[in-house]
């Protein structure tokens, strides 16, 4: 089981990569108004079934796969068995989002100031924001298939419905 969800896992963070690029296109022109919204609207629903899949996936593999290392001290700890290219994967998308959001302040900065203005600016922002959002994804999976211990914690469900309707306000009101 945990080979199907490490492979699932792989693929969504591919389609989230294309379909990002394919935003990003769309955002420059490159394809039409009707590809990007259908790209988004794709990349929404793979979000949404990638949760899905991960809070169905601990229901079902109950049984924590691990493995025996020996520590320095000579006493022998159980560590989950993790994919390290998760891990790797996780960084990178980590450093991306932290670039892009720097560059958010930049163009921001640079937009109170007037040096930038009009369809380029927007055209910038929204590339950047497409950026950060499918690096936030992309953790966020690689987290979860780390089985880190920041995605392990208690959230009540009026929490997650507070977020997402602010989300959801958030992004009916960016378009």
């Amino acid at each position: 089981m945990k080979k199907l969800q490490n492979g699932s896992a792989f693929f969504f963070i591919i389609a989230v990569v294309v379909l990002s690029a394919i935003s990003i296109m769309g955002v420059w022109n490159i394809f039409s108004h009707d590809v990007i919204t259908k790209s988004f609207e794709t990349l929404g629903l793979l979000a949404g079934v990638s949760v899905l899949i991960m809070v169905a996936g601990r229901f079902v593999d109950s049984k924590e796969e691990s493995a025996l290392v020996m520590g320095p001290d000579g006493q022998t700890t159980v560590v989950p068995d993790i994919n390290p290219t998760f891990t790797s994967i996780r960084h990178l998308t980590v450093g991306l989002l932290v670039v892009s959001v720097s560059i958010l302040a930049l163009l921001g900065i640079m937009a109170i100031w007037e040096v930038l203005a009009g369809d380029v600016l927007s055209k910038s922002v929204s590339s950047i924001v497409i950026l950060a959002f499918a690096s936030l994804i992309i953790t966020i999976t690689c987290l979860d298939r780390e089985r880190h211990k920041l995605l392990n914690q208690k959230i009540s469900g009026g929490v997650v419905l507070v977020v997402a309707i602010l989300a959801w306000i958030f992004f009916v009101s960016i378009f």
